[in-house]
């Protein structure tokens, strides 16, 4: 970064030793002020605009970024949606609650071809949700229309392409009885072939999965919240179909009830957070190539945050996420650099301000700018009813 000319006049008169401690102290405070934090829109609600924005948002090869929301839209029943780069945002589907489904959550995957795929967790043929695509003509197909009992219900959480295939979670259903209603991992083909590849018990394995993401090879890593063994599991769904916990969570330090997005790098460490822990409101972990967990930062219920959700993401060994309460009560933007030192780098301050609030469940995106991405659930200066929280939600744009 170069010094300006007034900070050099000032620089020439010092003795060497103080020369580097101001131009160490010059060079900080100048990547201080690049770091940049933005709302690039306000939602305003039904029935012209989205309504709690949640999952991650998705950006295409010309800087557009796409969406979910849970409420909005001509039915109040969900949008998809698209910034480009200008700032406008234009609704691309209105859900109705009939085959295409309503309540859209966990976000998009986008192929190169430009399509973009979801679920919804409600509406489809039996009401219980339904993977859908949207083609580049904005036309939107159900590719699978959840049924309940061993085919699960209630998809959850963004999709994960495989060779062509659509993995995906569901909150509930699995089993053929009333046994368990705790969640399956499934498989959509192109064409809309849906296949159950694990159904969770309980058990070991645990229920209520959330947020795949893959390896190079193929295999499938996510976390499930609850166990009636522990609190919560990491595990790993491998080419062949293999489940494997690789690690359980009990009541300690360690956290409890894991949530949102992992984070595995090339050396086969798995970064995430957990909602909870003994003395902790959430904490980030890491589970290395072994099996070993260690706690890297015990979130405090105070001003450094306060029951993340959303996961993590990497950005050059720089950890990034949001928590949904405390800062200033309505959540803030973390950052953990590669050292392990933690620092808030943004306080969400609410409707009031026009910022954003509850960070619930959208996950952070990294732009081809460098930037990252995001949405709050609430906030913003749109004024919406029917919700308890105020404002309609943002997206926002912060700059490291």
């Amino acid at each position: 970064m170069p010094i300006p000319i007034s900070a050099k006049n000032i620089l020439r008169g010092l003795r060497p030793r103080m020369f580097e401690r101001v131009l160490v102290l010059l060079v900080g405070s100048l990547a201080a002020q690049a770091q940049t934090y933005t709302v690039l829109h306000s939602f305003t609600g039904a029935p012209n605009d989205a309504t709690e924005p949640n999952g991650d948002l998705v950006e295409d090869a010309a800087g557009n970024l796409y969406g979910t929301s849970w409420r909005g839209g001509t039915n109040d029943l969900g949008v998809v949606f698209k910034l480009d780069p200008s700032g406008t945002v234009t609704i691309l589907h209105n859900f109705t609650g009939a085959a295409d489904g309503s309540h859209p959550d966990g976000g998009l995957f986008l192929d190169p071809a430009g399509n973009l795929f979801g679920t919804a967790t409600a509406g489809g043929s039996s009401g219980l949700g339904v993977v859908f695509k949207l083609d580049t003509n904005n036309v939107l197909t159900s590719l699978h229309s959840f049924k309940g009992g061993s085919d699960g219900a209630q998809p959850f959480s963004k999709l994960v392409s495989i060779d062509g295939d659509l993995y995906g979670v569901t909150q509930s259903g699995g089993q053929t009885d009333s046994s368990c209603d705790c969640g399956t991992i499934f498989k959509v083909s192109p064409g809309g072939k849906e296949t159950i590849v694990h159904r969770f018990d309980f058990g070991a394995d645990g229920r209520f999965p959330q947020g795949l993401i893959r390896d190079v090879a193929g295999n499938l890593y996510g976390v499930a919240r609850y166990s009636n063994v522990a609190f919560g599991t990491v595990f790993k769904l491998d080419t062949s179909g293999v489940f494997t916990v690789l690690y359980a969570f009990n009541n300690s330090h360690e956290g409890i009830f894991p949530s949102g997005r992992l984070i595995r790098d090339t050396n086969g460490n798995i970064h995430g957070v957990t909602q909870d822990g003994v003395g902790c409101a959430g904490v980030i972990f890491r589970l290395d190539a072994t099996g070993q967990e260690e706690m890297l930062h015990c979130f405090s219920r105070g001003a450094d945050g306060d029951l993340p959700l959303a996961g993590l993401l990497d950005v050059a060994g720089t950890l990034y996420g949001t928590t949904r309460y405390g800062g200033n009560g309505v959540g803030v933007l973390f950052e953990l650099g590669k050292t392990g030192q933690y620092a808030v780098v943004h306080r969400f301050a609410g409707a009031t301000a026009g910022d954003g609030e509850d960070a619930e469940s959208g996950g952070l995106t990294l732009g081809s700018d460098g930037s990252i991405y995001g949405t709050t659930r609430h906030g913003g200066t749109g004024v919406c009813s029917g919700g308890s929280f105020p404002g309609c939600g943002v997206i926002f744009k912060y700059t490291p």
